[in-house]
């Protein structure tokens, strides 16, 4: 009786298991978001300096998705390209768009090893905040010249498009390199 009932807690446990792994790859794979946008912007929309809440933002959500392969400097390393330079990519005509879709859809290409996954899942304000954040802070040590802000309205445009990695990887302005 013993081993039986030790048999039934095994497979129990083991029941449980699956299915807890079963929930979380669940709630991964569908990006169940656990805060909303507008607690998002009330967090970082100081009053005195909108600006400054943004800035902070976006420094913070580089560091959180995009330092491990871009690098602190923003050179990247091995497979993972240099973003220094995105600043350029935003002023050329269909910059924006492209450098928006890039990171909502990902991107493919045969210049890198490794895709770009989609950071659809970035609050609007977040990616607006981020985007500022990488097309300004190494292009102003460069040109000097700051990119316009990007704003939440411009992220919300360009959702739900359902463009591929690869198609996003067509729309790449001429000129960037």
């Amino acid at each position: 009786m013993r081993h039986f009932l030790a048999n039934i807690m095994t497979y129990t446990l083991a029941a449980l298991l699956l299915l807890g792994a079963g929930v979380f790859a669940w709630v991964r794979s569908a990006q169940v978001v656990i805060t909303d946008e507008y607690t998002v912007l009330q967090r970082y929309d100081y009053p005195d300096d909108r600006a400054a809440g943004i800035a902070e933002l976006g420094a913070r959500s580089y560091v959180r998705n995009c330092l491990s392969c871009h690098a602190a400097d923003g050179r990247g390393w091995d497979q993972y390209p240099p973003i220094i330079d995105s600043g350029k990519i935003a002023r050329q005509p269909g910059g924006r768009d492209y450098l928006i879709d890039l990171h909502l859809y990902g991107l493919t290409s045969d210049r890198w090893g490794a895709p770009m996954p989609p950071m659809g899942h970035m609050h609007d304000i977040e990616l607006a905040a981020v985007l500022t954040h990488i097309t300004r802070h190494w292009d102003a040590i460069q040109s000097g010249a700051p990119v316009p802000a990007f704003e939440p309205d411009e992220i919300a445009a360009r959702r739900d498009q359902r463009k591929t990695p690869w198609q996003v990887n067509d729309t790449r302005p001429a000129g960037a390199e």
